[in-house]
């Protein structure tokens, strides 16, 4: 899967399964909680929906509080978890 339609997917589980009011387009540089209003609670409930839908396997003591800092970063750690359970 591509970034855009990796990014197409985050913004398809923030509007239905986070049930978001207004999701714009995302871009690279929103960030979740400022920007989207994901708080900590979504944000966790995010990374479930990740593991679920991209088949991702998320290990809890490696996740980085910076990795929800923008939408950009949040791709850049998919990528690696994708990159890590192809090797």
């Amino acid at each position: 899967m591509n970034r855009a339609a990796t990014m197409e997917g985050l913004r398809a589980l923030m509007a239905g399964k986070l049930q978001l009011a207004e999701v714009p387009p995302l871009q690279e540089a929103h960030r979740l909680n400022e920007d989207l209003c994901i708080d900590s609670l979504m944000m966790l409930q995010l990374l479930v929906w990740i593991e679920v839908e991209f088949g991702l396997r998320i290990p809890e003591e490696e996740v980085d509080p910076g990795v929800f800092s923008t939408v950009g970063t949040l791709l850049d750690y998919m990528e690696g978890l994708q990159s890590a359970s192809h090797s």
